[in-house]
């Protein structure tokens, strides 16, 4: 007889659960997944890693930018300052290569544009019973302006969640510049530039302003300057170096704008245009190019008594080294537009010692004299707002004054004018902010709003900026009612230390 082992029944099989189960810790593990990927890719608040490493994106300070930590800090500071208070606020955003690189334009010249909006920010906060409080936004489209594109959406997206208002900065005339502008103008959110020359980027559609002057009207008050030597000097030469890279909006408008200023005003040129071609990829075979133009002004029996640089300070500094090369001399006058300085681009301490002696003792054997149109220079603030005989007149002292207190440093850097252009294009905006409460009430200001008083900025509504009287042409948003400052580029000590680099020579109407 067989015997029938008892076997227990088995449990039944829970495949529902199972499967809810596994779902369960899948989705456990990428979320784990993301997060990880999320905070690698992330280096601040707002601020995102890029391939090379570098971040960008927009941070209220908490996060700092290149060489900006102790100016990042006063600016989240003032920013937490301003949300503590608990009056209306708006944020304005600086936009620009934070880390600098982008094209001839260094950190440091970022820095101390950026020093004079926080200081523009402080300025307009310290004002009694007046609203709305301004918070600062540092925007970093990265090195060459590369990533402007996902920081401007960035910041259209701002619009609304943190009161944006409007952008100041642009710290570097390209077409990826030009592209940000055209995007921003289309969200409807106003600019005032700060450091940037190219023609183009001016338009009669309502959106983009400045304080900094176009290519025309500098190469007007250049070719203006240079008719009054060849009146005073019968035979004064003038030669034209020009960069016949097209892919760059600021060297092709300043040729052509020179051109036809030198028109306009009977200048006499030297039909010999001496060419040479940068490029991003190419800086030795511009540096070859640039030793072959030396050769043909500075080899000439008599070299011109003028060049007129149609270039960026970059390769005007290795025109200014190879003119000196082998101890040789070229007595002439080099007179460029306001990127000459990028002379001095990404130079300045002991890293870049040697670069600045080297060029020190190659300038020092040229003789050369180097003048650019500066958008403007310590010494304009006087020319503008006149002074007395007990003291200095206008915003300058003061500015000077909280220069040195809170961003530190010696207040000879200010004669870059950098600092001024900062301050004044994030000011301007303040005050256009601060003009709509009086016009539309005391509801929340809006982007529209900041616009429609940008537009009234002009005539009797000037702003008093530390460059001088803030006004805008209404049908272009350019500068009007301001000087151009001419100032003599020196070069550095022959032990290699920048000292005062920017000598104030002469005020330049722009004939507007």
């Amino acid at each position: 007889m067989s015997t029938r082992l008892f076997e227990p029944p088995r449990p039944p099989r829970r495949w529902g659960l199972w499967i809810v189960s596994a779902l369960v810790v899948a989705a456990l593990v990428a979320v784990a997944v993301v997060q990880i990927v999320d905070t690698a890719g992330r280096c601040g608040e707002g601020v995102r890693e890029v391939a090379g490493g570098e971040c960008v994106g927009v941070t209220d300070g908490a996060y700092t930018f290149g060489n900006m930590k102790g100016l990042s800090s006063k600016i989240h500071d003032e920013n937490a300052k301003v949300a503590e208070s608990g009056e209306r606020s708006v944020a304005i955003a600086y936009i620009e290569a934070m880390a600098g690189g982008s094209a001839d334009r260094g950190p440091e010249a970022t820095r101390q544009a950026v020093s004079g909006a926080y200081l523009a920010q402080r300025a307009l906060n310290s004002e009694r019973s007046t609203i709305p409080k301004i918070r600062l936004l540092l925007a970093n489209t990265g090195r060459g302006d590369r990533h402007w594109s996902q920081v401007v959406d960035q910041l259209i997206a701002m619009r609304d969640k943190e009161h944006l208002v409007a952008v100041a900065g642009f710290g570097q005339s390209n077409e990826r510049t030009a592209g940000a502008v055209k995007r921003l103008r289309a969200a409807g959110l106003p600019m005032v530039g700060a450091t940037v020359a190219a023609d183009g980027l001016s338009s009669r559609m309502a959106g983009f302003y400045r304080v900094s002057f176009p290519n025309r009207e500098q190469t007007a008050a250049a070719a203006g300057y240079l008719k009054q030597q060849q009146r005073k000097h019968p035979g004064y030469r003038v030669q034209v170096i020009r960069d016949g890279n097209e892919q760059d909006d600021y060297n092709t408008s300043l040729y052509e704008d020179f051109s036809s200023a030198a028109r306009r005003t009977g200048l006499t040129v030297d039909d010999e245009v001496i060419p040479f071609r940068s490029g991003e990829g190419e800086a030795a075979t511009a540096g070859n190019a640039l030793s072959l133009v030396a050769d043909k002004v500075c080899g000439a029996p008599k070299p011109p008594d003028a060049v007129y640089f149609a270039g960026r300070g970059r390769e005007l500094r290795r025109f200014i080294e190879a003119a000196g090369e082998g101890g040789r001399h070229c007595r002439t006058t080099v007179l460029s537009g306001s990127s000459a300085l990028g002379v001095y681009f990404d130079t300045g301490g002991a890293q870049h010692r040697a670069e600045l002696a080297r060029l020190a003792e190659r300038w020092k054997y040229s003789q050369l004299t180097v003048y650019y149109t500066a958008f403007t220079h310590p010494a304009i603030s006087k020319e503008v707002y006149g002074g007395t005989g007990n003291g200095p007149s206008g915003p300058f002292a003061d500015f000077a004054r909280a220069y040195r207190t809170e961003v530190g440093g010696p207040t000879t850097a200010l004669a870059s004018g950098q600092a001024m252009l900062g301050h004044d294009a994030t000011y301007t905006i303040g005050k256009a902010a601060r003009n709509a409460v009086v016009v539309y009430g005391t509801r929340q200001v809006t982007a529209r709003m900041v616009l429609a008083m940008l537009e009234q900025t002009n005539g009797r509504s000037r702003v008093r900026g530390i460059s001088g009287h803030i006004a805008f042409d209404p049908d272009t948003g350019e500068p009007v009612d301001r000087p151009l400052a001419l100032v003599e580029l020196r070069r550095p000590t022959d032990e290699g230390e920048a000292g005062d680099i920017y000598r104030f020579v002469a005020p330049l109407s722009t004939g507007r």
